[in-house]
């Protein structure tokens, strides 16, 4: 089974570094209390349009007034 999770398993569930001692887990001991305790360091997505509009948000409100200026003119165009 652990063959078979290794090759179907997202990438990013998976890690290179060895897993934590027997003591520190917490199927052997408890854990603190509401401490995030994840080692895991996440996938960040870069190329994300939401990530870059959110980052320029005067650069992507003028693109969407181009494009809705663009909309507007491409419909009086066609009416005539």
């Amino acid at each position: 089974m652990d063959k078979w999770i290794e090759l179907t398993m997202y990438v990013t569930q998976q890690d290179e570094r060895p897993s934590k001692p027997k003591e520190e887990s917490a199927l052997y001991s408890a854990g603190y209390g509401l401490h995030e305790r994840g080692t895991n360091k996440g996938w960040i997505r870069s190329g994300s349009m939401y990530v870059k509009a959110s980052k320029h948000p005067v650069l992507t409100a003028m693109a969407a007034t181009g494009a809705e200026a663009a909309t507007y003119w491409a419909a009086m165009n066609r009416k005539k």
